[in-house]
């Protein structure tokens, strides 16, 4: 595929990292916009809070300047890995790889050099042999330390490797080729690319109607009508489903497109708005076993018996006929569904003799009711873990906590970036703001940490219960604020608080006896003080800042704290 390398593509990422510096270099004292392109993309590509974004940079020349606690003559190595962020909730490691271009005459033609190849190579080996390189800086022994302490509580992790930079191409076709043979040699192990078309994908994508024509197979259908809505069970080939989801309007309604027209089509993931996950190329079992059956000349024929089919949301659904009828759809949106359809169409594009004869079974609800929409979409996915955040925030709940806030200056975000064009520091995103009421109120420091995903599920109810106002939330998040800020200005002496904030706030819950909690900021972090200082004792050169605050641990020792 011809790469087509637009100079406004380069501008509109190098606007958005100039955005990126102006906040965070001011927050963490720096001016290269090497290092905001780091903040810009972990941020905007994964969704990324600060404080998270901080903890996950392992970049030397970000780190020497936010502590003494690294030899700044030396400069230790980073060995090639600019950030790691540790999922022990999905049992993954991101690592990542990251180069700036300041001009566009640079950016046009670079590429990813070789070597980049043989330091995470040398990374990943020392990863799976437990061998650090002593000279690695603090901050990459610390996160191998965490996950060192992962593996030996029995987590098994996977590893996904980003190069990401501000340019159109990435390694050449041979060390493409040689990176791909081995990393064979690291089980469980894969690698992507984050280049300037997937960045401004990101930053371009809208929102737009979908509308598309499909014929059912022979008389497959079904149709009820009840309480004002209607519903259409129906069998589609999966030719059909690729296509109804292309990127092409009129491929959409070309009910005689040929495989050629499919293949060289692109998937509009605007489809997928209403769905509550997000595709995982081919990082689950049931994606791997998806595309292995399409692939397969006998397992093909058998793929309508072994998949749950898809469920589609429209505005709108017609059809004329019996057998062999065109469905016209508007308005569509597949919320159940994306793992199948994608590895469907990697499978096509990998070799499409077998597709004549993969069909499956399709689910096609008509309903304007945004409400309605989310209860299909949580109600039916259950082939891989879903995000929950989506769901909730629909909740009346999170509605009332939304308006109250706008009246105390705030725009609350109840979907991630929901408010994008408002002032950062006016901002509040749902999920950070759990965070906070987590660890204050519901007193799991540990789990606002490391278990997020709880907030909107198990522990949805206990933090945003029915008597949740805009004065407690604002308390809670407000408290969590000013020990983030509190924190950049003594990490050169307290280098530990890049970890603490969620641990310092239970604390401060234990013993405010009124409403100036920042008053018994000290004593809290004199008790996190005494209990690192009991851990290191115990665990010598294993301890590890990171894995303590985001475990139990210092509870324990409520008891010798007089607590």
């Amino acid at each position: 595929m011809q790469i087509i390398k637009a100079f406004q593509d380069f501008k509109l990422t190098d606007t958005q990292v100039s955005l990126a510096l102006d906040f965070y270099g001011k927050k963490y004292k720096f001016t290269e916009k090497s290092i905001a392109y780091m903040f810009f993309i972990l941020e905007e590509i994964f969704d990324l809070q600060d404080d998270e974004i901080y903890n996950s940079l392992t970049d030397t020349s970000f780190i020497t300047r936010q502590s003494d606690y690294i030899d700044k003559k030396h400069y230790p190595h980073d060995r090639g890995i600019d950030a790691i962020i540790i999922d022990e909730e999905n049992k993954i490691v991101h690592l990542f790889n990251f180069k700036h271009i300041s001009n566009y005459e640079k950016a046009k033609n670079a590429k990813f050099e070789s070597n980049e190849i043989d330091k995470v190579l040398n990374f990943l080996t020392a990863v799976f042999e437990r061998k650090p390189d002593a000279n690695s800086n603090p901050k990459i022994l610390e996160k191998l330390n965490e996950i060192f302490s992962a593996q030996e509580k029995g987590v098994m992790f996977s590893f996904q490797i980003y190069f990401s930079a501000n340019i159109y191409e990435g390694f050449t076709t041979d060390e493409e080729n040689r990176l791909a043979e081995r990393l064979k040699m690291f089980r469980g192990t894969g690698f992507q690319y984050i280049l300037l078309d997937s960045i401004v994908q990101k930053l371009t994508s809208y929102s737009e109607q979908l509308d598309a024509r499909f014929k059912i197979v022979d008389n497959h259908f079904f149709e009820k009508s009840e309480f004002g809505r209607r519903a259409l069970i129906v069998e589609i080939y999966a030719k059909d489903l690729i296509r109804i989801v292309s990127n092409d309007k009129e491929l959409r309604n070309n009910l005689e497109a040929d495989d050629i027209l499919i293949n060289q089509s692109y998937i509009n993931e605007n489809a997928f708005e209403d769905n509550v996950r997000v595709y995982k190329e081919q990082g689950t079992n049931v994606n791997k076993n998806i595309k292995s059956t399409a692939l397969d000349e006998q397992e093909s024929k058998k793929f309508f018996f072994y998949n749950n089919g898809i469920t589609i949301t429209c505005e709108e659904f017609d059809y004329r006929g019996h057998r062999a009828m065109p469905i016209i759809l508007k308005g569509l949106q597949i919320v159940n569904g994306s793992q199948t359809i994608h590895s469907l169409k990697d499978a096509m594009t990998e070799n499409k003799d077998f597709f004549d004869d993969i069909s499956l079974l399709c689910r096609i609800y008509e309903t304007k009711d945004q409400s309605f929409k989310n209860k299909i979409a949580e109600y039916t996915n259950n082939q891989n873990p879903v995000t929950n955040r989506d769901i909730r925030s629909i909740d009346v709940v999170q509605i009332k906590l939304e308006k109250e806030l706008v009246a105390s200056g705030y725009y609350y975000e109840r979907k991630k970036n929901q408010h994008k064009d408002k002032n950062k520091e006016e901002r509040i995103d749902a999920e950070k703001l759990g965070q906070a009421m987590l660890s204050y109120y519901v007193q799991m420091p540990g789990e606002a940490k490391n278990k997020k995903s709880i907030i909107f599920s198990t522990k949805y109810n206990e933090i945003f219960d029915n008597n949740i106002t805009a004065e407690k939330a604002l308390k809670a998040y407000r408290l969590y604020i000013e020990i983030e800020n509190k924190k950049i200005d003594l990490l050169e002496s307290k280098p530990f608080l890049s970890h603490a904030t969620y641990y310092i706030m239970y604390f401060i819950s234990l013993i405010a006896s009124n409403d100036e909690l920042m008053n018994f900021y000290d004593k809290a972090i004199e008790y996190i003080e005494f209990i690192r200082g009991k851990e290191k004792e115990k665990l010598k050169e294993k301890f590890s800042d990171a894995v303590l605050f985001k475990g139990s641990t210092p509870k324990a020792y409520l008891s010798e704290l007089g607590l």
